[in-house]
């Protein structure tokens, strides 16, 4: 069982088309809910976005702390592999 279909990509599309902008907020929505709920258990980590300051000290103190860093981090990162050269695994690029 699989996806069967055409997949279109549009830059804007939430703009143009309300069904995208209703699973944008609803996506955001989830996104935060979840989010607040790491922040319970890993303290305030910013955004979680690689490019807020905030997320990257708690990364850098994270892993100056305790050596490692926690599963919610995406190892993939730029900014993972400057701060955490041990945790950071390269992406594989994927056949077109």
């Amino acid at each position: 069982m699989g996806f069967k279909g055409d997949i279109i990509a549009e830059h804007f599309a939430d703009r143009k088309y309300v069904v995208v902008s209703a699973a944008s907020i609803v996506a955001k929505t989830y996104r935060e809910r979840h989010i607040g709920e790491l922040k319970k258990m890993y303290g305030d980590f910013g955004s979680g976005y690689p490019s807020d300051p905030k997320t990257i000290s708690w990364i850098k103190n994270f892993y100056g702390r305790e050596g490692y860093l926690p599963s919610i981090v995406r190892r993939s990162w730029k900014t993972v592999k400057e701060l955490a050269p041990t945790e950071y695994i390269e992406k594989k690029k994927r056949a077109r």
